[in-house]
């Protein structure tokens, strides 16, 4: 009876047909495969997407400091400073679980502009940066 039987079924792991046992083993992975796509879509469903006017901040910034009529190589120092404090807020933001958007390439929808918070965050770290300084 055994000549009957094709040689590659009657290979065994622990009394399981290898047959049986590789299907396991995918099914198993396509389990686990769905729930971690479940997981990650579910995540980036749950992020809350918001919108700085970079282009704002930055040009109210320059322009007053080009009329404060400070040494240009101080004021250079502090455009840099401010560059720096504006890329620490907005990555900051960033990391509470945002997705952060340059407000002027956002055409349409229903993001929340939380350049008065950034805004705010970084007249903060220019504060803590001009005592430092001091």
């Amino acid at each position: 009876m055994s000549g009957l039987v094709p040689f590659a079924a009657r290979r065994q792991v622990f009394g399981v047909p290898l047959a049986s046992l590789g299907l396991g083993v995918l099914l198993l992975a396509a389990l686990l495969w769905g729930a971690w796509t479940t997981r990650t879509l579910l995540a980036l469903q749950s992020r809350e997407v918001v919108t700085v006017e970079l282009s704002g901040l930055i040009g109210a910034f320059v322009e007053a400091e080009a009329r404060s009529g400070a040494d240009p190589e101080a004021s250079q120092r502090r455009v840099a400073a401010y560059l720096e404090a504006i890329d620490a807020s907005v990555d900051a933001q960033g990391r509470n679980g945002r997705t952060v958007l340059v407000g002027e390439a956002v055409l349409a929808g229903q993001a929340r502009d939380m350049t008065p918070i950034v805004r705010a965050d970084v007249a903060r770290r220019m504060q803590e940066l001009d005592h430092a300084a001091r």
